[in-house]
This record gives C-alpha cells, sequence and structure tokens, in this order.
C-alpha cells in the first residue's frame, strides 16, 4: 500500500506576506528615528563645540593683549589699556608710557587696535563683550554664537585678567 504524497507548499500565504512586511515596516522606522536622532544629537553637540572653542580663544587672545597693563578704562563698552614702555633691554619701565591697546566689538567681529594703528580681528562669532575694570584687574565678559545645520549654540565665559605691571600706588 502505498502511501498518498503531500504537497509542498511553494510560496507563502497573503496573511504571512502582511506579517514580514509589517515587521520590516517597524524596523526601518525604528532605525530611521535612531539615524534622526543620532544627526540631531551631532549637529547639537558640534554647534555647542564651535561655539565654545570660539569664545574661549577669543578670551585667550584678549587676556593675552592686556596682561602686561599699567591701567586699564572702559568708554562706551571699549576698552582701553595703557601698557607700560618696554626698554631696550626689553625690561618694562613703569614709569613711562608705552602702546595703548584697545579692544572693541563691533557687528560680530571683536577687534584689538594697537595705539591708532589699523585694528586688527582677534575673533569672530563674537555677540556681546563687556569689560570692567577694578582695582588693577579687568573683567572680560564674551559672548560666542555657532550654527551647524539648524542648531545655534551660544556660550559666555568669563574671566578676571589681573594687570601685571598695575601701579598700586
Amino acid at each position: 500500500m502505498r502511501l498518498p504524497a503531500t504537497r509542498r507548499r511553494s510560496g507563502m500565504t497573503m496573511v504571512e506576506v502582511l506579517v514580514v512586511l509589517g515587521i520590516m515596516a517597524m524596523l526601518t522606522s525604528a532605525l530611521f528615528s535612531l539615524l534622526i536622532s543620532s544627526l540631531w544629537s551631532y549637529d547639537r553637540g558640534s554647534s555647542k563645540g564651535q561655539s565654545d572653542s570660539t569664545t574661549s580663544i577669543a578670551l585667550q587672545k584678549v587676556a593675552r593683549a592686556i596682561v602686561d597693563g599699567k591701567s586699564a578704562s572702559v568708554t562706551s563698552g571699549q576698552l582701553t589699556v595703557q601698557l607700560p614702555l618696554v626698554n631696550n633691554q626689553g625690561n618694562y619701565d613703569r614709569t613711562s608710557n608705552g602702546n595703548t591697546v584697545k579692544i572693541y566689538l563691533t557687528g560680530t567681529t571683536l577687534y584689538q587696535q594697537i595705539n591708532s594703528g589699523t585694528a586688527t580681528t582677534l575673533s569672530t562669532d563674537i555677540t556681546a563683550a563687556s569689560f570692567t575694570v577694578s582695582n588693577g584687574s579687568v573683567t572680560v565678559s564674551l559672548t560666542g554664537r555657532a550654527q551647524t545645520g539648524k542648531n545655534v549654540m551660544t556660550t559666555q565665559f568669563s574671566q578676571v585678567v589681573a594687570l601685571r605691571n598695575y601701579d598700586v600706588s
């Protein structure tokens, strides 16, 4: 006696196809959501990093330009620092005035001007700068801005710079 042959199915039923497509759609949605979230976080982090770097470097440049000062004043948002005279041996002569350094912001560009020479750019993308002078020190506050994609990030840093050649008498 011979047993009847069983038939093998060669394809999937419509229900199986729909289940597989549904699972694939959910996985694809989850992957795209993860990708978009990752790109958004990367843009945000890049903007913040760039903003931090721009502001920090600008603050360091300002500090370097004024630290040797013997006096400072602020007029209309512009910082003016009087440096002592440097003699032929390269030493400071605190009894005589040397160069005058001016630091100021125009638009989003931070400038440095020595005496009445041409102003040079210290940094761009600086949106605010404020200076306060008190007893031989200058407090410098800078706000920087950076944009990567649609993300705009700002950073504000402040530093107190002691004038090295300040005359306490």
